[in-house]
């Protein structure tokens, strides 16, 4: 029974030994455990930060991209109604240069048969001159 008791006692401190050394490694795990969970939690807690920081930036940024967008809107507007007046002035001024033409060469038409005419009318009261002067001379005679 000694040999049992000794055999127990032995199984006894071999056990309270392991227990102690798991134990160990345990309570070092935890340790481990805990001290990685406080990183994680404090690099969670930077990028939080970081997150909110950017994210109030691009807001800021967001808002201000709609405001020029809408300035930009108006103005895009503004121009194409400029350009639109602009290019109906220019095909005013383009067919009023066509009729401003075309009533210049019809008055160069006119005028030149209007000269035409005159020339016609002047040569043929020569020719009635001439001949009425021949028909007076020749019956003064």
């Amino acid at each position: 029974s000694s040999g049992i008791n000794a055999e127990y006692g032995q199984a006894v401190a071999e056990h309270r030994q392991s227990e102690q050394s798991l134990r160990g490694r345990k309570i070092k795990t935890e340790s481990a455990l805990e001290t990685w969970i406080a990183k994680y939690d404090a690099d969670m807690g930077e990028r939080q930060e970081e997150f909110e920081q950017i994210d109030t930036v691009y807001k800021i940024e967001k808002q201000q991209l709609e405001d020029l967008e809408t300035r930009f809107q108006v103005l895009e507007e503004e121009y194409t109604r400029i350009m639109e007046e602009r290019r109906i002035a220019a095909e005013q001024k383009a067919e009023e240069e066509r009729r401003l033409r075309l009533l210049t060469k019809a008055a160069v038409v006119i005028q030149a048969h209007w000269r035409s005419f005159a020339t016609r009318k002047k040569l043929k009261q020569k020719k009635k001159g001439k001949k009425g002067k021949k028909e007076n001379k020749g019956s003064d005679s």
